[in-house]
Formats: structure tokens, C-alpha cells, sequence
């Protein structure tokens, strides 16, 4: 398969090692998965802003590259620095990331929808449920951190992963709708 053309696949790759790493070791410390995050953060930070410097201006000024890259890099610095404030905030952190991952997951659901994929709803059930789940992993009814560790790392490990099924998706029905590729909907 060539190289995905989808920004949010690197993204979505490191995601999905992340809650695989919380899921099978909830007991680490939350200093190491507070630097981990940071560092995973300006790396993909770096490669947006690399991404962006190198695409044609036809295509990098529809991604939003620099924006994101920079966040991502004053984020992961941010964590990195302080990571004692972050992490006081780490649970309302991964709930953020689970609201942010289901909101691109339902645009993306839209998106397929308007390229015509019979598929769309599963997309938009699926961003539905992970940003109700974002939602309540903000509320931490947990009484114990190894469990909302776990529970965390594996709503990250399938929003990573589905996530990037959905680039692939998205990529296929976008090829297909420019006539670049046939795409097999039934």
C-alpha cells in the first residue's frame, strides 16, 4: 500500500501505541507517560511542520499543517516543563483527546457522506461514542487510577485505530470521487 496521505494517520499511530502502552501497563508512572505524550507530541508536531514546508501550496494550504504542527510542539514543550501541573490534569487531558478524536471522526463521517459512502453512519456513531466517552473520562467516576488508566489506554488504542481506517476510507472515496480509484462501497 503507498504511503497514507492523511495527516492524522501519523497522529493516529502514535494514539493508538500510546493506550496500547496504558493498557497493558496501567501501573507506570504518570511522569513517564506525561513525558512520552510530550515527546510524541513534538515529534508529530515536527512532522506537520515538515509536511507543510514540503507539499505543494495547492494542497498544504487545505491541511492546516503549521497550526497544528506548532501546537503539538508548544504542547509537548509545555508537558515536558511543567509536568507536575500536567499531571494534576492528566484525566482531563485524555478526556479532551477522546472529545477531539470523536469531533474529527464525525466531520469525517459528514465528509464521507458527501462523497457519497454508504458507510457514514458507522463513522458517526463511532465519533458519537467517543467523545461520550471523552466526556465521562473528564467526570472520573473511577475510584481507582489503574483502572482509568486502562480504561483510557483502551479507548485511545481504538480511536487510533480507527482513526486510521477512516484516513484510509477517506482517502479511498476522495481518489474514487476524482476518478483516481475504484472504490468498493457494498
Amino acid at each position: 500500500m503507498k504511503k497514507l496521505e492523511n495527516g492524522l494517520s501519523v497522529g493516529s499511530i502514535i494514539m493508538a501505541v500510546l493506550g496500547l502502552i496504558l493498557l497493558i501497563f496501567p501501573s507506570i508512572t504518570n511522569k513517564v507517560i506525561v513525558f512520552v505524550i510530550g515527546i510524541a507530541l513534538i515529534i508529530y508536531g515536527a512532522y506537520r511542520v515538515i509536511r507543510y514546508l514540503r507539499r505543494e501550496i495547492t494542497v498544504a494550504v487545505t491541511e492546516h499543517d503549521i497550526s497544528v504542527g506548532l501546537i503539538c510542539i508548544v504542547t509537548g514543550l509545555f508537558m515536558l516543563a511543567y509536568s507536575r501541573v500536567v499531571i494534576g490534569i492528566l484525566p482531563f487531558l485524555f478526556g479532551l483527546s477522546l472529545i477531539f478524536g470523536g469531533a474529527i471522526s464525525i466531520q469525517s463521517s459528514f465528509d464521507m457522506k458527501r462523497f457519497g459512502s454508504m458507510r457514514w453512519m458507522y463513522n458517526l456513531l463511532t465519533g458519537i461514542a467517543f467523545a461520550v466517552v471523552g466526556v465521562v473520562a473528564l467526570k472520573n467516576p473511577f475510584a481507582s487510577a489503574a483502572v482509568l488508566t486502562r480504561f483510557v489506554g483502551a479507548m485511545m488504542l481504538v480511536e487510533g485505530i480507527y482513526m486510521c481506517a477512516a484516513g484510509v476510507a477517506i482517502e479511498r472515496l476522495r481518489k474514487a470521487f476524482r476518478g483516481d480509484d475504484i472504490v468498493d462501497e457494498q
